[in-house]
């Protein structure tokens, strides 16, 4: 297993392939020493996702306008609430289930300086979940702009949702939109 770091020169689907075995690998040694808390599962999604997540390009496709009239404080406030947000629901989510495997199904359809990987996901035997991971090629590095599950994306799911807020109170409603769902409001 190379580093993560090392991942830059790799293609993409071996990219998914790694982070996913090291995220499961870490998740496995909390669980066997009975160290899997919800702070400690953040902190591996945050750790092995988040150099991983191109949250600029994805804020800028998702808030559009609001991004391009929002001030660099709010766009900075945005981006960490977003994280924060990203890492809570899904780290949580996927840490539930006891066994967790991930079948990358053949090579990635690349185009430019975009790919995507496609593969199945089973929680505790269930059956395979689709998913699309859909990545952009920054430089030498590939990083995770989507992730469609079943034929419903996620980045399309938070332009809606976050559009919605958006037009009533810019991106700091959707900022403070976010900061209390993650903390579990409505």
């Amino acid at each position: 297993l190379m580093p993560i770091g090392a991942a830059a020169t790799q293609a993409p689907d071996v990219v998914i392939r790694e982070v996913f075995r090291e995220l499961l690998n870490q998740l496995d040694v909390k669980r066997q020493t009975d160290s899997l808390s919800d702070d400690s599962v953040r902190g591996i999604f945050a750790a092995l996702l988040n150099p991983r997540i191109d949250y600029l390009a994805l804020a800028r496709w998702i808030l559009r306008d609001h991004w391009v009239n929002a001030s660099v404080e709010q766009q900075t406030e945005f981006l960490h609430a977003f994280e924060q947000y990203i890492i809570n629901t899904y780290a949580l989510a996927l840490s539930s289930g006891e066994r967790i495997e991930l079948d990358v199904a053949g090579d990635p359809l690349l185009r430019k300086n975009t790919a995507v990987v496609s593969a199945g996901i089973k929680v505790a035997g269930s059956d395979a979940i689709p998913l699309d991971f859909r990545l952009i090629q920054r430089d030498a590095e590939w990083l995770l702009f989507d992730v469609t599950f079943s034929g419903v994306s996620l980045a399309r799911t938070f332009r809606s949702d976050f559009s919605y807020v958006a037009k009533t109170g810019g991106i700091d409603a959707v900022t403070t939109h976010l900061n209390l769902r993650r903390k579990g409001s409505p």
